[in-house]
Protein backbone atom coordinates (compact mmCIF):
# COMPACT_ATOMS: atom_id res chain seq x y z
CA UNK A 1 0.00 0.00 0.00
CA UNK A 2 1.39 3.41 -0.81
CA UNK A 3 2.58 5.52 2.08
CA UNK A 4 0.36 8.55 2.61
CA UNK A 5 2.32 11.81 2.34
CA UNK A 6 1.39 12.81 5.90
CA UNK A 7 2.85 9.50 7.16
CA UNK A 8 6.11 9.57 5.13
CA UNK A 9 8.17 11.12 7.96
CA UNK A 10 7.33 8.17 10.25
CA UNK A 11 9.14 5.68 7.99
CA UNK A 12 12.93 5.24 8.02
CA UNK A 13 14.95 6.55 5.10
CA UNK A 14 15.83 2.99 4.05
CA UNK A 15 12.19 1.79 4.03
CA UNK A 16 12.38 0.74 0.36
CA UNK A 17 15.35 -1.53 1.11
CA UNK A 18 13.67 -2.94 4.24
CA UNK A 19 10.45 -3.59 2.32
CA UNK A 20 12.30 -5.24 -0.57
CA UNK A 21 14.27 -7.48 1.82
CA UNK A 22 11.10 -8.63 3.62
CA UNK A 23 9.22 -9.29 0.35
CA UNK A 24 12.00 -10.94 -1.62
CA UNK A 25 14.42 -12.53 0.82
CA UNK A 26 12.24 -13.49 3.76
CA UNK A 27 8.90 -14.13 2.05
CA UNK A 28 10.30 -15.49 -1.21
CA UNK A 29 8.07 -13.14 -3.25
CA UNK A 30 4.82 -14.60 -1.96
CA UNK A 31 2.24 -13.51 0.59
CA UNK A 32 3.22 -14.74 4.04
CA UNK A 33 -0.43 -15.55 4.83
CA UNK A 34 -2.07 -16.97 1.69
CA UNK A 35 1.11 -17.76 -0.31
CA UNK A 36 -0.16 -15.88 -3.40
CA UNK A 37 2.81 -15.24 -5.74
CA UNK A 38 3.88 -11.62 -6.20
CA UNK A 39 3.37 -10.19 -9.68
CA UNK A 40 1.22 -13.04 -11.00
CA UNK A 41 -2.39 -12.76 -12.08
CA UNK A 42 -4.62 -15.10 -10.11
CA UNK A 43 -8.31 -16.00 -10.29
CA UNK A 44 -10.30 -15.37 -7.12
CA UNK A 45 -13.20 -17.77 -6.73
CA UNK A 46 -16.85 -17.31 -5.83
CA UNK A 47 -19.86 -19.48 -5.00
CA UNK A 48 -18.54 -23.01 -4.45
CA UNK A 49 -14.99 -21.71 -4.99
CA UNK A 50 -15.31 -18.77 -2.57
CA UNK A 51 -12.29 -18.52 -0.30
CA UNK A 52 -9.90 -19.86 -2.94
CA UNK A 53 -7.60 -18.62 -5.65
CA UNK A 54 -6.34 -20.38 -8.74
CA UNK A 55 -3.04 -19.93 -10.56
CA UNK A 56 -2.70 -19.89 -14.32
CA UNK A 57 -1.79 -23.61 -14.33
CA UNK A 58 -5.03 -24.55 -12.50
CA UNK A 59 -3.45 -25.15 -9.09
CA UNK A 60 -5.93 -23.98 -6.42
CA UNK A 61 -5.22 -22.69 -2.90
CA UNK A 62 -7.12 -21.59 0.20
CA UNK A 63 -7.02 -17.79 0.12
CA UNK A 64 -6.68 -17.45 3.91
CA UNK A 65 -3.97 -20.03 4.65
CA UNK A 66 -2.36 -20.81 1.31
CA UNK A 67 -3.10 -24.52 1.76
CA UNK A 68 -2.95 -26.40 -1.53
CA UNK A 69 -6.40 -27.64 -2.57
CA UNK A 70 -5.52 -29.42 -5.80
CA UNK A 71 -5.94 -28.77 -9.51
CA UNK A 72 -9.01 -27.23 -11.13
CA UNK A 73 -10.11 -26.81 -14.70
CA UNK A 74 -10.48 -23.16 -15.57
CA UNK A 75 -13.80 -23.86 -17.26
CA UNK A 76 -15.17 -25.37 -14.02
CA UNK A 77 -13.77 -22.76 -11.63
CA UNK A 78 -16.40 -20.20 -10.59
CA UNK A 79 -14.53 -16.98 -11.18
CA UNK A 80 -15.22 -13.82 -9.21
CA UNK A 81 -12.41 -11.75 -10.70
CA UNK A 82 -8.85 -11.81 -11.95
CA UNK A 83 -6.33 -9.98 -9.78
CA UNK A 84 -2.65 -9.16 -10.18
CA UNK A 85 -0.95 -9.90 -6.85
CA UNK A 86 1.01 -7.00 -5.40
CA UNK A 87 2.96 -7.65 -2.22
CA UNK A 88 3.23 -4.90 0.34
CA UNK A 89 4.84 -4.89 3.75
CA UNK A 90 2.49 -4.48 6.70
CA UNK A 91 3.31 -3.31 10.20
CA UNK A 92 1.60 -5.95 12.33
CA UNK A 93 1.03 -3.48 15.18
CA UNK A 94 0.08 -0.64 12.77
CA UNK A 95 2.99 1.49 14.04
CA UNK A 96 5.14 2.67 11.09
CA UNK A 97 7.99 3.56 13.45
CA UNK A 98 8.27 -0.06 14.70
CA UNK A 99 10.33 -1.67 11.95
CA UNK A 100 11.71 -4.79 13.60
CA UNK A 101 11.49 -7.80 11.28
CA UNK A 102 9.18 -9.51 13.80
CA UNK A 103 6.66 -6.68 13.32
CA UNK A 104 6.71 -6.77 9.50
CA UNK A 105 4.93 -9.13 7.11
CA UNK A 106 4.84 -9.36 3.32
CA UNK A 107 1.14 -9.47 2.46
CA UNK A 108 -0.88 -9.41 -0.76
CA UNK A 109 -3.47 -6.66 -1.08
CA UNK A 110 -6.32 -8.92 0.12
CA UNK A 111 -4.48 -10.11 3.23
CA UNK A 112 -3.16 -6.61 3.99
CA UNK A 113 -6.65 -5.12 3.81
CA UNK A 114 -8.00 -7.93 6.01
CA UNK A 115 -5.19 -7.32 8.53
CA UNK A 116 -5.93 -3.56 8.58
CA UNK A 117 -9.76 -3.86 8.56
CA UNK A 118 -10.33 -3.01 12.24
CA UNK A 119 -7.69 -0.25 12.13
CA UNK A 120 -9.36 1.29 9.02
CA UNK A 121 -12.79 1.08 10.65
CA UNK A 122 -11.57 2.96 13.73
CA UNK A 123 -9.93 5.64 11.57
CA UNK A 124 -13.06 6.02 9.42
CA UNK A 125 -15.26 6.37 12.51
CA UNK A 126 -12.93 9.02 13.94
CA UNK A 127 -12.94 10.89 10.62
CA UNK A 128 -16.75 10.86 10.48
CA UNK A 129 -16.93 12.11 14.07
CA UNK A 130 -14.45 14.91 13.41
CA UNK A 131 -16.34 16.07 10.32
CA UNK A 132 -19.55 16.35 12.31
CA UNK A 133 -17.79 18.51 14.87
CA UNK A 134 -16.39 20.87 12.23
CA UNK A 135 -19.71 22.42 11.23
CA UNK A 136 -20.08 26.09 11.97
CA UNK A 137 -22.25 26.63 15.03
CA UNK A 138 -22.82 30.32 14.46
CA UNK A 139 -23.02 31.90 11.08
Amino acid sequence: MPIRPDQRALYPRDWKAISKRIREERAGNQCERCKAPNGQTIARGMAQHAGTYMLEDGETFNDATGAYLGPNRGSEYELDRMVRVVLTVAHLDHDPTHNDDSNLAALCQKCHLAHDREHHQKNAAATRRSRKACGELFK
